[in-house]
């Protein structure tokens, strides 16, 4: 995100000591200044079914349902769900009863009850890809669910076998789900144990077979035996290890594809980087150090790797049309248009730099997409000014930090009680 610090009436050396201070603050994440975005996420979808890059840690895709039983044990639809959103907010409390200090990933921390974004909202998209809620169904609509179930039994006469006699209404929520810890409102970790590992494991599977996420599921790469030895990307080689040659020959061929895009993309925004680091050089007080410089060299570094990949080629670029059909996602003429003239240019990665046609193959881009909003647009000095020193400078790895985080979570509870 642009920059929100005001620069107002400060002299050279306050305006170096303050950039120093914010330095750390520079994006070199995937922000999307090309408008490539919605391809990232398509990749990210099919490798990684129901999760975002808003997910903090495992279990809360089990805590969700269990305070939605919890609720339910109330008399009235409407009661139900005034203690279900009192739930969500006290939970708070119970996760930080039962971790440690330093413990990452509680959502809410610092809000606590005054939390807008709550862990069921957060985490719906992963609760019915993974088939634990009902597709559509809000909480509202299982506790009215709920109330209208207990009505049935009260109202139906039983039958021979001791059962009711008439049918009961799904209450939304898979029943499988393992039963919920004793003394959950009071103290609650994120710690899973080995009957949950196994629910989730196999609820993945079975909604999402052949992806990547339930491969990895079920099978922990073999380098990845503690903190920090996690594969570096989902296309790393220990991760494509546990792929089959010929079952998984499609999920390796979207890999493969994922990686080239990350790749060559990344060049792409490291010359926009270039381009905005040459439009403020006017300024040599702004950074700490020579912008330009910089983004030559990470272009130069760039260039050597490109040099070592496959090019992308029109097969290629109908392979990354398919993917967004297939997810049902908009793949503009424009967009494809950019691309294509971008992995030409990419051919001879070690010319981009300064390559003229490339420079405002970028330039027209950036302002199709951001139009008014565009830092290189002449005369827009505020847009400009906004820039931090690097926007959207990383590789795209398709959630994969997030999805780590997830997954180590579920292998440290395979074996625990």
């Amino acid at each position: 995100m642009p920059s929100t610090f005001a620069w107002l009436a400060v002299d050279a050396e306050q305006r170096r000591r303050m950039m120093e201070a914010v330095d750390q603050f520079r994006d070199e994440t995937t922000i999307d200044d090309l408008g490539v975005g919605g391809i990232r996420d398509a990749f990210s979808d099919t490798f990684f079914p129901g999760t975002s890059t808003l997910h903090t840690r495992l279990r809360y895709v089990l805590f969700i349902p269990w305070l939605m039983q919890e609720a339910s044990t109330r008399s009235t639809a409407e009661e139900m769900a005034t203690r279900y959103h009192d739930l969500e907010r006290d939970f708070i409390g119970a996760l930080e009863r039962g971790t440690d200090e330093g413990e990452q990933g509680i959502i809410g921390r610092r809000a606590g009850k005054a939390l807008q974004r709550v862990p069921s909202v957060l985490y719906g998209g992963m609760l019915v890809q993974w088939g634990i809620l009902e597709p559509g169904l809000t909480a509202r609509e299982h506790f009215a669910r709920i109330e209208q179930n207990r009505r049935l039994d009260a109202d139906s006469p039983r039958v021979e076998d001791e059962g009711l006699g008439s049918a009961r209404i799904p209450d939304g929520l898979d029943p499988n789900l393992p039963l919920r810890p004793e003394g959950l409102l009071k103290s609650a970790d994120f710690a899973l144990t080995s009957q949950e590992v196994g629910y989730l494991k196999e609820t993945i599977t079975r909604n999402n077979a052949g992806t990547l996420l339930a491969r990895l599921a079920h099978r922990r790469p073999l380098s990845w035996t503690a903190n920090g030895t996690m594969p570096s990307a989902p296309w790393a080689d220990d991760v494509l290890d546990l792929l089959d040659p010929v079952a998984d020959r499609g999920l390796r061929t979207t890999l493969d594809l994922a990686e080239r895009f990350s790749l060559y993309t990344q060049g792409a925004n490291l010359l926009y980087n270039l381009l905005l680091a040459e439009a403020t050089s006017g300024d040599p007080d702004r950074f700490r150090d020579d912008r330009v410089e910089h983004y030559r060299e990470r272009l130069a570094q760039w260039a050597d790797e490109a040099a070592a990949h496959r090019p992308f080629d029109a097969a290629d670029l109908l392979g990354l049309g398919q993917l967004m059909a297939a997810r049902r996602r908009n793949f503009p003429d424009r967009t494809r248009t950019f691309l294509e003239n971008w992995f030409d240019e990419a051919r001879s990665p070690r010319t981009v730099t300064d390559s003229r046609s490339a420079r405002e193959l970028i330039s027209r881009r950036e302002r199709l997409v951001k139009g008014a909003r565009a830092r290189l647009r002449p005369g827009n000095l505020k847009a400009l000014n906004a820039w931090s020193g690097a926007s959207g400078t990383a590789r795209m790895y398709f959630r994969w930090s997030n999805v780590t985080t997830l997954l180590k979570d579920l292998y440290d509870g395979e074996g625990r009680h």
